[in-house]
């Protein structure tokens, strides 16, 4: 009986998953042939989210190429941790300690050692954007997820040594990104980071949610809580969304004006979707049949 239940269980678990309807979009050609398909990607997520709905899985299976924001799944990893270092560590004698607000450093440290992996003292040669996306990842894994878990991540596994791969970036690019802002925007960002902590898990399991109902406004609501009211950070997020959503649809651009008959399946981070200013919004704009599936 008890291996029964168990098997029920996971029965349901498997057909709740594949019944998500996702944040997943398919834009035809001038022609008015499915092109390119879009999908907006968690990039943490836990093992019940899959399978994904078929619609989406079989949608990938007929394409040719997989394109992602950056191949995760194929880069070299001593040039990456190299770049890291170079363009996230103190040097000279600096250290987080002598650079960002004491208040700022007393909380940082509290909610580090709520994680149980690392002290601020161990983290203290980073400079704030790489605690800042250190802390994060450290929350997740705290709530017991895996951080190479995420949808993009699911179709790199899928596409290795099967489809070609493209990258709307690269790890380098993002890196650069990241390390590029002013050291005053650094510090606003991480002292942002720090005060939403408490509403982690929360924020998360509302972005799931709402990914798993394929409710995009819900999406842009959750992620616009992070910087409305904080004019200082408006700059940071133009940037880190707002600009790369330009960049990443001239790309996709190029995908639904090859003449070819083949398909592109993009896997981008549903922020990048969404809202006004989106990848799908200015397809749309540009004449192109984009329908949320």
């Amino acid at each position: 009986m008890k291996r029964i239940i168990v098997l029920l269980l996971v029965i349901t678990i498997y057909l709740s998953a594949a019944n998500d309807k996702g944040l997943f979009w398919k834009v035809k050609d001038v022609n008015g042939n499915d092109k390119v398909f879009l999908l907006g990607s968690v990039h943490v997520v836990p093992d019940d989210m899959y399978p994904l709905k078929e619609e989406i899985e079989t949608s990938y299976e007929k394409s040719d190429f997989l394109v992602v924001e950056a191949d995760a799944a194929n880069i070299d990893m001593a040039k990456v941790q190299q770049l890291t270092i170079q363009k996230g560590m103190y040097a000279g004698g600096k250290t987080l300690k002598s650079e960002i607000p004491e208040d700022l450093y007393k909380k940082l440290g509290e909610e580090l050692k709520k994680t149980g992996m690392i002290t601020i003292e161990l983290a203290g040669g980073m400079k704030p954007w790489l605690i800042t996306l250190t802390l994060a990842q450290l929350q997740l894994m705290k709530m017991g997820l895996n951080l190479e878990n995420g949808i993009d991540m699911h179709f790199l596994k899928l596409a290795k040594d099967k489809k070609k791969i493209l990258e709307l970036e690269s790890a380098a690019f993002q890196i650069e990104l990241l390390s590029g802002f002013s050291d005053e925007m650094q510090i606003e960002f991480l002292k942002s980071s720090v005060e939403e902590s408490s509403n982690m898990k929360d924020k998360f399991n509302g972005m799931l949610e709402a990914w798993k109902k394929g409710d995009a406004k819900e999406m842009v609501k959750i992620i616009k809580e992070e910087y409305v009211g904080k004019p200082k950070l408006k700059p940071l997020y133009d940037k880190l969304i707002g600009d790369r959503n330009v960049t990443m649809t001239d790309k996709i651009l190029t995908y639904l004006n090859d003449k070819t008959d083949k398909k592109y399946f993009v896997v981008a981070g549903a922020g990048h979707m969404i809202d006004k200013g989106g990848i799908v919004d200015i397809l749309s704009k540009k004449g192109f049949k984009v329908e949320q599936r």
